[in-house]
């Protein structure tokens, strides 16, 4: 009887202590700048959608690769032209999520693919040249973000250009 008090204790207080936490903060964002945000992003959420679906279709390890490097390529895109509108914040958003999609998406599946795919077949030639676009895509990211101005300053963007780096130096050769 004692062991159900207990639990009912601390269910109830831990409940309470959860409880005082308070609401969840409302979004800071007006209507417009969330209609501005969906216009801007619209054309990259349908990219990713496709590309997603198209991957999760693809029954080929180089076909996969094909399209996880799309996705990532999208992402790459968006961000090269929120570099060219000085947009520092959504540069650095764009560049994390680019560099997230390359680490934990695209080079794993790279990498299954270059086990699975026989060396000497033309699927294993095609996997070695997107393996090579993943790299130049990632430094024709890191080119495009001005090292001057807003960008250079912003610790974010900052932030994301050294990892970059450091996906360049152990996982991109």
């Amino acid at each position: 009887m004692a062991r159900w008090a207990y639990i009912l204790t601390t269910f109830f207080t831990l409940a309470a202590w959860a409880g005082a936490q308070g609401p969840v903060p409302a979004s800071t964002l007006t209507p417009a700048d969330q209609l501005r945000l969906l216009k801007a992003n619209g054309t990259l959420i349908d990219n990713l959608v496709d590309h997603g679906v198209k991957l999760s279709n693809a029954n080929d390890p180089v076909a996969r690769v094909e399209h996880c490097r799309s996705a990532a390529k999208a992402l790459a895109n968006a961000a090269h032209d929120a570099a060219g509108k000085q947009d520092a914040e959504r540069v650095a958003e764009l560049t994390g999520l680019f560099r997230q999609v390359v680490q934990d998406a695209l080079l794993p599946t790279l990498d299954d693919a270059k086990r699975i795919v026989p060396p000497q077949s033309p699927g294993a030639e095609r996997i070695k040249q997107i393996r090579r676009d993943a790299t130049n895509d990632v430094i024709d990211l890191k080119t495009a973000i001005p090292a001057t101005g807003k960008m250079a300053e912003n610790a974010r963007v900052k932030a994301e250009l050294k990892e970059l780096d450091a996906l360049l130096a152990k996982d991109l050769k």
